[in-house]
């Protein structure tokens, strides 16, 4: 399966992610919001320099350069 970054995710569909390629420090930020290996996240929104994303039922708010960090798998079965 094709692994790429969040910010490449369209609004609506779901993702697996794979792996965080960031400093440990953004590593445990994004831990703490849900977003770790495994996880399962959905992107609502994307703007120009903002991605709202639902994780385990709680959105939030990243930069794209912070997506950009978060590799997922994106889900093949279409949009949500």
């Amino acid at each position: 399966m094709t692994t790429v970054p969040l910010s490449f995710i369209p609004p609506g569909s779901e993702a697996a992610v794979t792996a965080i390629q960031a400093t440990d420090g953004l590593v445990r930020r994004l831990a703490a919001m849900g977003l770790r290996p495994e996880s399962r996240v959905t992107v609502i929104c994307a703007d120009r320099g903002s991605l709202i994303v639902s994780v385990a039922g709680s959105r939030y708010a990243l930069s794209k350069g912070m997506a950009m960090k978060i590799m997922v798998n994106p889900d093949t079965g279409g949009t949500r």
